[in-house]
């Protein structure tokens, strides 16, 4: 049994990483974790139990599962119900696509509207794809082109919504409103993604074409508006501005009432609902859609609910409290700066594939240092969340593989390069704001 506060608490932490590395599934690879942390700790079958049951089921982190399954639900309403696609059909019209740049600026445009407004990066990537595909393929962008796209994009929306998971995380954990979350972390971060985004996708466009392009029927396919009825296209129209209308209403009354994090299920469910209603769903037809969108998703809701007992027995070891014990000098002899910079380039190279749960690690791990050192919350939003998201870009996780797919390509060498560029650019923003401190 470890007698608290010691390093070895950090065995379980250590452990889930490296089995995610060695791709368990992460409902897997924390469960093993929990074994783990339980019989280094002493902890009985029944102390397990309890722990996953009080603690499990109530934490917040648990409330982030929920609300992942509720935007899953909503996107696969919005996809039946045809919001999604006159959402993508209207950008695409706006913008025109008659050249690469456009094509690209389209394509980012898509994705990063759908993923802000979705709360989920691979969900807006599924829906705009065979929509988006045979376009940019006639206007001569390349597989890896396009999944650079879809990756870069998706995820920067992720850092602009109201109510997607990382900005909801960030609210609950700073105590900021959305407006200083955004502000000062989400949108200077999702600029600097756009533009590396962009300009990668621009520097590789013509070498990939010639070993990455798109099969010609693809690129002569025209993506035209479903042969819908009258009826039927009305509907949708209704649909689409009742989606609008009711979230964006939501998200103003949610901001002038302070909801905060708690209120972002109800503007789901009650976006999710009033859609339905609008597409001419029955009260059945919607349930039945929400739960086959939320489906896919259970398993990120189950690795939240084992979450937080996987972190009560690493600080049950005083795992945390030994580490900080240790990086303490280091980081405190090095002020503020020191510490914003030092803190986000140990959690860059973490968790991958698991952000929600790492920015709450990281906060518990770093929040007295931050304390002592009178860090501004609004600088320490953006270290946790440059902290927490860039995992998914240092290493080649599912979100990136995920986009790869999606885009049909199988160019994992320049998602790899992509990825690391973005981390040193967006690591490099980190630290011009801890020097402006």
């Amino acid at each position: 049994m470890v007698t608290a506060p010691s390093l070895w608490g950090l065995i379980p932490l250590f452990l889930f990483i490296v089995l995610i590395f060695l791709k368990w599934n992460p409902i897997a690879a924390i469960g093993g974790a929990i074994i783990v942390g339980a019989v280094m700790s002493g902890a009985s079958l029944m102390d397990v139990a309890t722990v996953i049951a009080k603690n499990g089921m109530t934490d917040f982190v648990a409330y982030i599962g929920l609300v992942i399954l509720a935007g899953g639900g909503l996107g696969k309403i919005a996809e039946k119900t045809g919001v999604a696609r006159n959402i993508v059909s209207f950008i695409l019209k706006r913008v025109g696509i008659n050249s690469p740049n456009k094509a690209m600026i389209s394509t980012m445009i898509a994705s990063c509207v759908l993923s802000a407004l979705l709360g989920t990066l691979a969900g807006a990537n599924a829906i705009i794809a065979p929509v988006l595909i045979p376009v940019v393929a006639a206007a001569g962008l390349s597989s890896s082109v396009v999944a650079i796209l879809f990756h870069g994009a998706a995820a920067a929306g992720l850092l602009l919504g109201p109510f997607t998971p990382p900005m909801v995380t960030l609210m609950e954990l700073t105590g900021l409103s959305y407006p200083q979350v955004l502000l000062n972390a989400g949108l200077p971060y999702a600029i600097v993604l756009l533009i590396v985004t962009f300009v990668y996708s621009k520097v590789i466009l013509k070498k990939t074409i010639k070993d990455y392009a798109y099969p010609s029927e693809d690129a002569n396919v025209h993506v035209e508006e479903p042969n819908h009825d009258p009826r039927q296209a009305m509907i949708s129209k209704q649909a689409t501005a009742a989606f609008l209308i009711t979230l964006i209403g939501a998200i103003i009354y949610g901001i002038t009432v302070k909801g905060g994090a708690n209120f972002t299920i109800v503007v789901i469910l009650l976006t999710a609902i009033v859609t339905g209603l609008a597409g001419r769903m029955n009260p059945n037809q919607i349930s039945e859609t929400f739960v086959e969108g939320a489906k896919p998703l259970l398993w990120i809701f189950l690795q939240f609910v084992l979450f937080t007992p996987f972190i009560y027995f690493i600080e049950k070891m005083g795992g945390f409290e030994a580490l900080k014990n240790l990086l303490l000098p280091l980081v405190e002899s090095s002020g503020q700066t020191g510490m914003i910079i030092i803190s986000t380039l140990v959690n860059v190279a973490g968790i991958p594939g698991a952000a929600v749960a790492h920015s709450i690690l990281m906060h518990k791990m770093f929040l007295p240092t931050v304390t002592n050192l009178h860090v501004p919350m609004s600088i320490w939003a953006l270290a946790l969340l440059v902290g927490s998201q860039m995992p998914s870009f240092l290493y080649p996780t599912g979100d990136a593989i995920g986009a790869m797919g999606l885009a049909r390509s199988n160019d994992l060498k320049n998602v790899i390069i992509f990825g690391v560029v973005a981390t040193v650019a967006v690591m490099l923003l980190v630290i011009v704001y801890a020097f402006l401190l």
